[in-house]
Parts: C-alpha cells; sequence; structure tokens
C-alpha cells in the first residue's frame, strides 16, 4: 500500500473524509490531484493528495495548489485547504510556497513497522480526537492489577502486592525496599554457610 493509499485509507476511516470524483471541477476549472478528499460533517476541510515523484517540478505543483485556492476563493468558498505531500521528499522552497494559502503536511514515504503510526501522528492535526477510557475502567485498578499479576505471582503474593498499592507509592517503595533486604540478607547468610 502506497503512502497516498494510507493516508486516505485513514481520513476515510478515522477522519470523516469522503473520497471526490476526479477531475475536481471549481466553475469552468478542473484539478486532477493524486486524490481529493472533503470533509463530512464538522470536518469541513479540503485534502489535496499530492504524490511527488522524480518528475513533481515545483512550481507546477505550487501553481496548482495556487490555482484551487483561488478558484476556491473567487465561487466563496468558506472550507480550509489542506495539501498532503507524499512519496517523495518534499523541498523546503515548495512546503514554504503552498503554505501561504493553505496548510502542508510533508509525509514523504515512511517505512518500517512504525510508518502506519507515522503516518497517523502527521495527520493527527485532520483526524478527531481519541477519549480518554472512561473512568469506570479506571477505578478497577484492583481488578487490572491482579491481570497484570496472573502467571509471574501465586495468590498470595498478588495480595501481598495489592495491600501494599492500597498503602500508596511510598508504602509499595518501602514494601519492596524491605523485601528486597531480606532476600538478599537471606542469600548472603546461605553463602556464609560451610
Amino acid at each position: 500500500m502506497t503512502t497516498s493509499e494510507r493516508v486516505v485509507e485513514l481520513l476515510t476511516t478515522q477522519g470523516r473524509y469522503r473520497l471526490v470524483a476526479k477531475p475536481f471541477r471549481i466553475g469552468s476549472q478542473e484539478f486532477d490531484f493524486t486524490h481529493i478528499l472533503a470533509g463530512t460533517g464538522k470536518a469541513n476541510d479540503i485534502v489535496l493528495v499530492i504524490e511527488l515523484t522524480g518528475g513533481s517540478a515545483n512550481d507546477v505543483v505550487t501553481r496548482s495548489v495556487f490555482a484551487f485556492t483561488r478558484a476556491l476563493d473567487v465561487v466563496g468558498s468558506r472550507r480550509p485547504v489542506t495539501v498532503v505531500l507524499t512519496s517523495g521528499q518534499a523541498d523546503k522552497e515548495l512546503v514554504n510556497a503552498i503554505n501561504r494559502v493553505c496548510r502542508v503536511l510533508p509525509i514523504g514515504a515512511p517505512e518500517g513497522e512504525d510508518s502506519n503510526q507515522t503516518v497517523k501522528d502527521w495527520l493527527s492535526a485532520l483526524l478527531p480526537l481519541e477519549s480518554p477510557p472512561p473512568v469506570a475502567h479506571l477505578a478497577d485498578w484492583r481488578g487490572l492489577l491482579v491481570d497484570d499479576l496472573k502467571g509471574s505471582l501465586d495468590e498470595a503474593e498478588t495480595e501481598l502486592f495489592i495491600s501494599w498499592a492500597q498503602g500508596g507509592k511510598e508504602s509499595v517503595e518501602d514494601a519492596l525496599a524491605a523485601e528486597i533486604t531480606d532476600r538478599a540478607d537471606r542469600a548472603l547468610e546461605e553463602g556464609d554457610k560451610p
């Protein structure tokens, strides 16, 4: 999957955007970018996804974006425009030029295990905020701790940790320090025996 396709997938599945048919017409002008997305509901941005290739000249991309934003102005559109530059490395001059008329997100072509998260991070300004977990979930700290300790400690040790946790951070630190000291002392005593 290309970076451009990842951008479209994220914005359409998580960001309330819809893919617009190409070529996109504003008045008598036609615009044909790699992908064009329009926000729905509260998201009212227009997102232009531009895949930079070896043949992408800065001035051609700049003129296309300027013409698009000017055409929106002429028809009285109040939609903000965001340009997402993918695949090739975005030139600083290109970013600075089109940044005068719209928001620019130069994603490039992230690779590796974290590439999906990298793309999502770049697009975070266009995605809805994620809500924190409900308080009820956090209130069951005891259940979460028991689940975390299952398999590594027996039931008696788990209850011991829970009793320490109820006393707060200092209680846990003091109890663990005492436990470590006790086990170290026993180990040293056993080492001294003939």
